[in-house]
């Protein structure tokens, strides 16, 4: 089965205010498992039954998604009670993600794939090649979003009516940015993109720029409790919560907006965020178990889909894919997709993604991150891939996620 593994927790966190159709999932006033490399892990309980929700706790309790055995054709799980799991894994997605990061002797790693449509989860990986008694990294809510938090930033941005083709002009930002990365100096800025462009070459000055102009720290937060950030996720048991922290100051909410700190999540959770945006903008419930099967192999419990929330509209969901699309087509995941040649690994699949990475320096970690979805029209699967690096680098997540997508895509028909 997967190597679980911890990691190092960044910074203190203030946990957003929750909206008021978040409320009934809020796990405010809990203390939520803390899983990170320079932390002691616990395992997450499970949920009772919530409105039209999971299943009750004590029918799955004992459950662990890392651990599993085979059972003829299925992974199962063995629960207390002499209750068992039988799970919704594809054995041959699971297979490759393990094996991929085995390979490449990835020091942290994570990966979760959903059937949007469904909420059935197809692939759940947690890794290490430097930890092998650790937490459970698919869970672990301490990971820095970076760029990946600009799927946030833009969905606000196209309900607040910015047009994928407006332009702005900018100078720097690469890497850091400054009060003066929001002012327009035409004898300065020296380059140009579109909203779109800026979402496939992850452009922070375009995203600080339009976010100062366009949004405010209250519609942030709002969009943020929406997507997930700050209260309980949908899955069987209860994770630890993504925390964000949105700054009121001019320049750190642009920072923010752009995807510099402030906003931490689990691998579980972009996963949920591609879900999403792949599902006409619905966030469904998720779930391993497809059933439960008591000690007299009565069926106690069946998977049943549903939608946990309506996040954004359909057309924003979107338009907000499309410009996904181009961070495989002609941004930062472009040399994962493509050869050297122009040639796509996965010709004729169209592929919404976006990256983030962000160095922590002691220890050092540099944060990989991919989540998308593909296809783009009609999509069988989401996907979020963490990959932490230490100074030797090994592999980007964009990599795995293209292995993965390949396989489930390409292979395995």
């Amino acid at each position: 089965m997967s190597n679980p593994t911890k990691r190092a927790a960044a910074v203190v966190l203030v946990s957003l205010g929750l909206a008021a159709s978040a409320i009934a999932f809020a796990a405010a006033g809990d203390d939520p498992p803390t899983i990170g490399i320079n932390s002691t892990s616990r395992a997450p309980s499970s949920r009772k039954v919530a409105r039209g929700g999971t299943v009750a706790a004590d029918v799955i309790n004992g459950f662990d998604p890392r651990n599993y055995r085979c059972e003829g054709n299925f992974f199962v799980s063995d629960l207390k009670c002499e209750n068992r799991a039988v799970l919704s894994l594809d054995a041959g997605l699971q297979s490759r993600l393990e094996g991929l990061f085995e390979r490449f002797r990835v020091p942290y790693g994570a990966a979760v794939a959903i059937e949007p449509k469904t909420g059935r989860i197809l692939s759940y990986v947690s890794w290490s090649s430097v930890e092998q008694n650790a937490g459970d990294i698919a869970l672990d809510a301490t990971a820095p979003a970076a760029s990946v938090f600009k799927i946030v930033t833009a969905a606000a941005l196209v309900d607040a009516r910015v047009s994928p083709e407006q332009r702005l002009c900018y100078q720097g930002g690469f890497r850091h940015l400054t009060l003066s990365d929001l002012v327009d100096d035409p004898r300065r800025d020296a380059y140009c993109a579109s909203f779109e462009e800026a979402m496939g070459s992850s452009l922070n000055s375009v995203f600080a720029k339009l976010a100062d102009r366009h949004l405010s720290t209250r519609t942030i937060e709002r969009y943020a409790s929406a997507f997930g950030f700050g209260h309980a996720l949908p899955f069987d048991i209860r994770p630890p919560v993504s925390r964000a922290e949105i700054p009121g100051e001019r320049l750190e909410f642009a920072r923010t907006a752009a995807g510099f700190w402030h906003t931490y999540m689990s691998p579980l959770h972009g996963a949920l965020i591609a879900s999403t945006i792949a599902n006409d903008g619905a966030m469904p419930w998720v779930s391993m178990i497809d059933r439960v099967i008591d000690k007299s192999d009565r069926v106690v419990h069946r998977f049943q889909p549903r939608t946990f929330r309506q996040v954004v509209s359909r057309n924003t969901a979107r338009i907000v894919g499309k410009m996904m699309q181009r961070t495989v087509t002609h941004g930062t995941a472009r040399q994962a997709f493509y050869d050297s040649n122009g040639r796509a690994f996965l010709p004729g699949i169209a592929i919404a993604g976006k990256t983030g990475s962000l160095t922590q320096p002691k220890p050092y970690r540099a944060y990989s991150w991919w989540v998308g979805y593909a296809p783009l029209d009609q999509p069988a699967i989401a996907l979020a891939i963490l990959v932490v690096n230490t100074p030797r680098w090994r592999i980007k997540a964009s990599y795995a996620a293209r292995e993965a997508l390949r396989y489930y895509l390409v292979e395995k028909k």
